[in-house]
């Protein structure tokens, strides 16, 4: 969930309580003029009717999921809203609902309404649990009083490797403010490459019977990686990555050329992939984000050249860094190897919860879970 809006001061209640209901596709122009004042990648109104439309959840769910909530004031003017997008999941040969809140904001006059919003969230009947790895500081609170942080990794860290020197010397010591930035940027730039030359692991080239690519979406080798996937990994939580669900879920940043898919084949069948993200940091470092990386060849490490090709992408798109967000995530191993810089993030980003107590307590189980940034709303756009 993106929540960027400051909510640890709630400013004083205006008179007139707002009034909550549920969203409708009419909404969205009023909700894109609240949530711009916050977002500035807030989605446009075809994009963010597609996330419902466009869904592979969909024929069977309109009519019956809020695709949000909404609170207006007495004039009828919308000042806060919450989406609420449905995903789908497997676990022990079935199928699990999950709601993906999208971008809650609500106007500074109305901050003290703000949790209405939430409330609906987390009080829904229909979706078997709730997931976000995206929780900004200011929602923390929230988050925390609901859920609970997913047991595998540290989602409070992000993990990077520098892969335009100069670019991110320069921009390192504006963002510090050190005079003459540009004058010192080069020796920098020379100081940190010979530092992590001699530092950082090499890769591993990869098996000969394997070949790498960069392809241009999601064809229906992924159907059958999917199943494969599944079948592997019964008693994991998987976000649904089957073809339909992946073109839905990346529709937004993949028309707007901001994806790219890598992939390992042997024998013309899938064997692993990554997905990347072109990322612009709020610094305003140019990042390539590594959002998701699924294998079912359990015995070889195929993330190793997979990340050799991300790195040139990084570099040919003029990005100062190749990151991934959440550390020691056992499949990301060879990533935080490679790696060598740690950032801390502003607050544990990934949080749960479940619906039902008995599936509440198997998700507390680290076993369960394979967390990556492809589940809730982190790379919707």
């Amino acid at each position: 969930m993106t929540i960027d809006t400051p909510l640890s001061v709630p400013a004083s209640r205006p008179v007139r309580p707002p009034r909550l209901r549920p969203a409708r596709f009419a909404d969205y122009p009023q909700i894109h003029i609240v949530e711009s004042t916050f977002f500035p990648d807030s989605l446009s109104d075809a994009d963010r009717r597609g996330l419902f439309e466009d869904n592979p959840l969909w024929p069977r769910l309109a009519g019956t999921w809020p695709i949000g909530w909404v609170l207006e004031d007495a004039d009828g003017r919308i000042v806060g809203s919450l989406n609420n997008i449905p995903s789908s999941y497997r676990i022990d040969g079935e199928e699990r609902l999950c709601a993906n809140g999208h971008c809650w904001a609500v106007l500074e006059e109305y901050r003290g309404y703000a949790t209405m919003l939430m409330d609906e969230l987390f009080n829904q009947e229909q979706p078997d649990l709730l997931v976000s790895a995206k929780v900004g500081s200011d929602a923390t609170p929230v988050w925390s009083a609901y859920a609970r942080r997913v047991p595998v990794g540290d989602w409070g860290k992000a993990a990077y490797a520098i892969t335009r020197y100069h670019g991110f010397a320069r921009t390192a010591l504006q963002i510090k403010r050190i005079p003459l930035a540009a004058v010192v940027a080069p020796p920098l730039a020379l100081a940190l490459r010979v530092k992590d030359a001699l530092t950082t692991r090499s890769l591993p080239g990869g098996p000969r019977s394997v070949e790498f690519a960069e392809g241009d979406g999601f064809d229906a080798r992924f159907d059958a990686f999917w199943w494969e996937l599944v079948e592997q990994n019964p008693g994991m939580l998987l976000g649904v990555r089957d073809s339909a669900a992946l073109r839905w879920h990346y529709g937004v940043p993949m028309r707007a050329k901001r994806v790219w898919v890598l992939t390992a084949t042997r024998g013309g069948l899938l064997r692993a992939y990554c997905v990347l993200k072109l990322h612009l940091r709020p610094t305003g470092v140019r990042s390539l984000k590594l959002v998701d990386y699924q294998s079912v060849e359990p015995d070889v490490d195929l993330l190793p050249g997979l990340l050799t090709m991300a790195l040139r992408r990084s570099a040919v798109e003029n990005c100062s860094v190749l990151e991934h967000h959440g550390c020691g995530i056992p499949r990301m191993r060879s990533f935080d190897e490679l790696a060598p810089y740690r950032v801390d993030k502003p607050s544990w980003s990934f949080y749960y919860c479940a619906t039902d107590p008995t599936f509440e307590a198997r998700l507390a189980e680290p076993g369960v879970w394979d967390p990556s940034e492809y589940d809730g709303d982190s790379s919707y756009k």
